[in-house]
């Protein structure tokens, strides 16, 4: 979700849960930039109706209060409208416009092609599934997969655990050594792609470990 107030925009992202017109959930909220800074950042609660295509949603945080009002497609596949924050002991009082996208799970298979910003001649594939957890009305969710390699420098197989907000993602991957490192990327809306970089260190695993790069992940969304 991206809040737009005159020339700059804020972000919200997590999950909703719909329950007759009721709506729940939780929300992160990235901030509000005043004189350079970023300030009152942090997770708000969601308390909102859903009627025909009508849709009030209130986002409760520490010391400010963010109301929508607007219109949902009619699969809830996207919304808009304006809202207006209200600022108690944080950031700024403001209104603006706001749009939100479903993003959809980021379960499936995948393949990846990872590459070194440190040596130029070090680029290898994974292939693997993940899995999204259940929306629990958090602000994010869990991804649990695992992935294998036959030309990467320190593994041929490795565990991956996570955590999806919006479409912000974030993987740890380990094997039997321990922690290998991380990745951190943006997935599509469609969860057909992830793009992003990772950071390797493992004492424990050969040189190749100590590494970092980029990394696109195409994946197979599960029909399921």
């Amino acid at each position: 979700m991206t809040l737009q107030h005159k020339n700059r925009s804020e972000t919200q992202s997590g999950f909703l849960l719909q329950s007759g017109n009721v709506l729940g959930g939780s929300l992160l909220f990235s901030g509000q930039t005043i004189s350079g800074q970023t300030v009152c950042s942090g997770v708000g609660s969601v308390l909102g109706q859903a009627n025909g295509g009508s849709v009030t949603i209130a986002v409760t945080q520490t010391a400010q209060t963010a109301n929508l009002t607007g219109t949902a497609a009619t699969d809830f596949s996207s919304m808009n409208g304006n809202y207006s924050i209200l600022a108690s002991g944080c950031g700024k009082t403001e209104a603006g416009t706001w749009t939100a996208t479903r993003v959809s799970p980021l379960t499936g298979t995948f393949s990846a092609q990872f590459t070194s910003t440190q040596s130029s001649s070090l680029v290898f594939n994974v292939t693997g599934t993940l899995t999204q957890g259940k929306n629990k009305g958090n602000s994010f969710a869990t991804i649990s997969g695992s992935m294998t390699s036959t030309d990467a420098p320190c593994f041929t197989s490795a565990s991956i655990s996570g955590v999806i907000s919006g479409t912000a993602v974030v993987l740890n991957i380990s094997n039997s050594t321990g922690s290998l490192g991380k990745y951190s990327g943006t997935a599509a809306t469609d969860a057909s792609e992830i793009t992003g970089g990772y950071s390797f260190s493992n004492a424990q695993t050969p040189s190749g470990c100590n590494d970092e790069g980029k990394a696109n992940f195409t994946i197979n969304p599960s029909s399921g």
